[in-house]
């Protein structure tokens, strides 16, 4: 008879200490049908601990657009989306880190594609400029 995961209800193999599906450990009953009483048998064991490495690039990347005067957080924008949408996959660990990489990702980009275009007219204006004294 097969058994099954109590806290995700995947089929477990014969001899399974832990589930493969959940990491949680198998809790084994035998009833003792002389006495009618149950004899547990438990140990604790702890999941493995997955990261969200998405989040984590994510915020890392936009903190290093600071440094690289906001050319990378492009990348930094990109990292962190993914790594939101993947934080589910990781019971919500790095959440907070994507948010933050989106916030300060999508401030230097706001930011670089100003101080561009704002160099851009100068450059524009200044070569204008030229061209008006010299004709």
């Amino acid at each position: 008879m097969p058994k099954f995961c109590s806290s995700c209800g995947k089929e477990l193999e014969e001899n399974a200490t832990t589930c493969s599906g959940c990491g949680k450990t198998i809790v084994e009953s035998k009833e003792n049908t002389t006495t009618g009483t149950v004899q547990v048998n438990q140990t604790i064991v702890t999941p493995k601990h997955k990261t969200n490495g998405m989040a984590i690039a994510g915020f890392v990347i936009s903190l290093v657009s600071l440094l690289c005067c906001g050319s990378t957080s492009f990348l930094g924008l990109i990292f962190s989306i993914v790594g939101l949408v993947s934080a589910k996959n990781y019971d919500g660990d790095g959440k907070g880190l994507a948010i933050a990489g989106i916030i300060l990702s999508s401030l230097f980009v706001i930011l670089f594609v100003i101080f561009m275009s704002m160099g851009i007219l100068a450059s524009i204006f200044e070569s204008a400029s030229y061209s008006t004294y010299y004709y």
